[in-house]
């Protein structure tokens, strides 16, 4: 057997493992004063049905969840393949779940291609980047999502990070507005509702959709602060935590939008792109110190 690629990386105080073939991910990344900031993927297998909730993931050519793994686009049903957990749903997309190539990689920085052709878990081919770099003061992630189907393709795009955080640390976000939520945690169709506090509850195994933000952060006891930052395309934020680990999950548009009609998916950021048209933008994670 050919043994596992595994690209690592560092710059000033932090370190960081990208692991390809499983999904493109970021499988650790830590700070010399503030420990572990994602938490570290020690599995020593991949199951891309029951994948490590660790590390820092891409989310392509969709996030969250389609019901029923359906949809439809441009008046044609789309039927996915089910995810066999998720009671007939898929979620997040197949990206994470493949193997990427490296295309390039220095000391500090790798950059990481999936070329994907259509099939019963997408139905439009795709190729997807990612460029994983770090500097003084964090990591950012750039992503980009092109078109390489003939047709126009639906398409989102986020990341994943697992927070190596649990419930004593104070967490918030700027977000102006909260998605009402249905049993699933999908948006409903209500309006969004203006936020009366920027704080993240310290509870467990609750997922929250936040829209119109620009930061969202927790402070550690060790002295730091870790934040996530993203350009404005990612619009979007889900937020699920438990007594291990918080998401801040940056995403372009609301979740479930696959599943909501042309309108209402344009009112939620739902992108569609002409062939060899692209999306692109950048998710950074960064490391402040409080003292």
């Amino acid at each position: 057997m050919p043994s596992l690629e595994v690209v690592d990386i560092a710059h000033g105080p932090f370190t960081a493992r990208v692991i390809p073939d499983w999904g493109g991910r970021v499988a650790g990344l830590s700070h010399a004063g503030a420990g572990d900031i994602l938490v570290p993927v020690t599995a020593s297998e991949f199951d891309p049905l029951n994948w490590p909730k660790a590390g820092g993931y891409p989310l392509f050519p969709f996030h969250n969840r389609i019901k029923q793994a359906a949809f439809y686009h441009q008046g044609v049903l789309h039927q996915l393949r089910s995810h066999p957990a998720l009671g007939g749903d898929v979620m997040h997309g197949p990206a994470h779940q493949r193997v990427w190539q490296v295309t390039s990689s220095n000391g500090s920085s790798v950059s990481l291609r999936l070329d994907y052709d259509a099939d019963a878990e997408w139905p439009f081919a795709f190729t997807a980047h990612q460029q994983i770099e770090l500097d003084d003061h964090g990591l950012t992630v750039r992503l980009k999502l092109v078109n390489r189907s003939d047709d126009p393709m639906p398409g989102c795009f986020g990341w994943h990070p697992y927070l190596a955080v649990d419930l004593s640390a104070a967490a918030q976000t700027d977000a102006g507005n909260a998605y009402v939520l249905d049993a699933q945690n999908l948006p409903t169709l209500a309006a969004p509702v203006a936020r009366q506090s920027a704080e993240i509850p310290a509870k467990v195994g609750y997922t929250l959709h936040f829209r119109d933000w620009t930061e969202a952060s927790y402070s550690s006891k060790k002295g730091w602060d870790v934040a996530v930052t993203a350009d404005p395309v990612f619009k979007h934020i889900a937020v699920h935590r438990t007594e291990r680990y918080l998401c801040l999950e940056p995403v372009s548009a609301a979740a479930g939008v696959l599943n909501l009609s042309p309108e209402q998916r344009q009112a939620r950021d739902l992108t569609v792109l002409k062939p060899g048209e692209a999306i692109a933008g950048s998710v950074r994670l960064f490391v402040r110190s409080t003292g």
